[in-house]
């Protein structure tokens, strides 16, 4: 017969701090609570001198300042206590890789290889004890009548957070809790001060807001599957202090559903240029590099020009890379009968012998005119198409309108809305912002599915 298996020890486990990220703050106390699944059956705690001073703004939060951890003892004393305490233990804290990274950070750094399967109250609490408007231990706390002794102290919030780690249990069970497969995963660590509803998100594609306390867009992202990807956000043990104020500061999560792939990354383009969220940077990558621009040189002449972009610039056709820039002027070099001296590719030398012989047999009002006749065609060198594609629900069809090598508008309609101009689709709030990434998105898109497209009269 097969012995059976013993269930595991919970460590409970709350802590204080100088700070909101590990890698440069210290930790001034620590409780942990050994917890077999029906009682406490161990306990310690202790203050910590953090050998960093005391940010004023915690010292008010917590009540611990520099002198009360003078002459407490530094880390790497109580490490190995620490470590016995934690070790072959489930690791429970309410956000629990706050106190996760600190803690094993901590022991890492006086030597000890600590790992630990982790649980999360917050994440416990939305799945078991459902419908609360925050999750923030002092409010949950509040709504289930557990009663916090010395909030903001280690050994008052972790014996709270076991009382409410008892509660869990009673909703979900113990045998469902262990079954449940959440040891073995990474725990995320939801901000607890968002609703919980905002957590109700679809399994489809679409672009996601996270949003500040104030209800300002604060980062916008797509996906192919909204609840992923917003939860991926929230999974590991990044220790910089960007992401732990990236995650602190998100109080509302909101959606909206797009169809289709493009149309997510399209949506977030727009919202980004509309919005400059403090967290997206991404798309500065996508800008064009180079440009090709028309200009007068000191004899009069009129020249075109392959340049590298720069802030601040405006070009007559812009471009991804030298080739394409390349076999652009080429073609108006052939289609124009231009000078191929007189004209410069990116990163030639400017000075060329030939160049002084064209200069002294050409007709410069003969050759401008000719110049002027190819930076019209550049100009009227546009198209425009209609890409019309699955929407977010079987009655109804995505759409993007490209309009003069522009994406214009993007929107959704009835499937049994027959249009034949802009004039029957475009509605006013469809109208985006475009740029050169989104419009090369667009073209690639139609040459890879050409069925999709509709010519449609401006």
């Amino acid at each position: 017969m097969k012995p059976q298996q013993q269930p595991p020890l919970f460590a409970i486990v709350d802590i204080e701090t100088t700070g909101s990220y590990a890698s440069a703050n210290g930790i001034t106390e620590i409780a942990i609570y050994i917890y077999d699944g029906n009682k406490i059956i161990d306990e310690y705690q202790t203050l910590i001198n953090p050998q960093q001073p005391i940010p004023y703004y915690i010292e008010t939060l917590t009540g611990i300042h520099n002198d009360m951890v003078q002459n407490a003892p530094v880390f790497e004393d109580v490490a190995y206590i620490i470590y016995e305490k934690l070790k072959d233990k489930v690791f429970v804290a309410h956000n629990v890789n706050f106190d996760y990274n600190f803690v094993s950070h901590q022991l890492k750094t006086a030597g000890f290889d600590f790992k630990a399967p982790k649980l999360c109250t917050v994440r416990l609490a939305r799945k078991y004890l459902p419908g609360f408007a925050s999750y923030s231990l002092g409010k949950l706390c509040d709504h289930l009548g557990i009663n916090i002794t010395s909030r903001h102290r280690a050994a008052g919030d972790a014996r709270a957070t076991v009382t409410l780690f008892e509660q869990i249990i009673k909703k979900s069970g113990f045998d469902a809790l262990l079954s449940s497969g959440k040891l073995k995963v990474k725990e995320q660590r939801f901000p607890s001060h968002v609703n919980s509803e905002d957590l109700k998100l679809p399994d489809r594609p679409g672009v996601y807001f996270f949003r500040d306390k104030a209800g300002k867009l604060i980062y916008v992202g797509k996906a192919t599957n909204i609840r992923k990807r917003v939860n991926s956000h929230f999974i590991g043990e990044n220790l910089s202090a960007r992401r732990q104020k990236f995650i602190d500061e998100i109080f509302h999560i909101d959606f909206e559903e797009t169809g289709t792939e493009l149309m997510a990354l399209l949506k977030e383009c727009h919202y980004i240029k509309q919005h400059w969220p403090t967290y997206n940077n991404a798309l500065k990558k996508y800008e064009p590099k180079f440009g090709l621009i028309d200009y007068i040189d000191n004899r009069g002449l009129l020249r075109l020009c392959i340049i590298k972009m720069k802030k601040g610039l405006t070009a007559l056709r812009y471009f991804q890379n030298v080739y394409e820039s390349t076999a652009y002027l080429l073609k108006l070099i052939h289609e124009f009968d231009l000078s191929f001296s007189l004209c410069s590719f990116y990163a030639e030398s400017p000075a060329r012998e030939d160049q002084k012989k064209v200069l002294t047999e050409i007709d410069f009002d003969g050759y401008n005119e000719k110049v002027t006749q190819a930076v019209e065609f550049i100009k009227n060198d546009t198209e425009s198409f209609v890409l019309v594609d699955s929407g977010r629900n079987p009655e109804e069809y995505s759409y993007i309108y490209y309009r003069n090598n522009s994406v214009y508008a993007l929107g959704f309609t009835e499937k049994d809305n027959s249009f034949n101009s802009t004039e029957d689709l475009v509605k006013n709030e469809d109208l985006c912002h475009s740029n050169y990434y989104m419009c090369n998105l667009v073209k690639n898109y139609a040459l890879k599915f050409p069925y999709k497209v509709k010519d449609i009269t401006i």
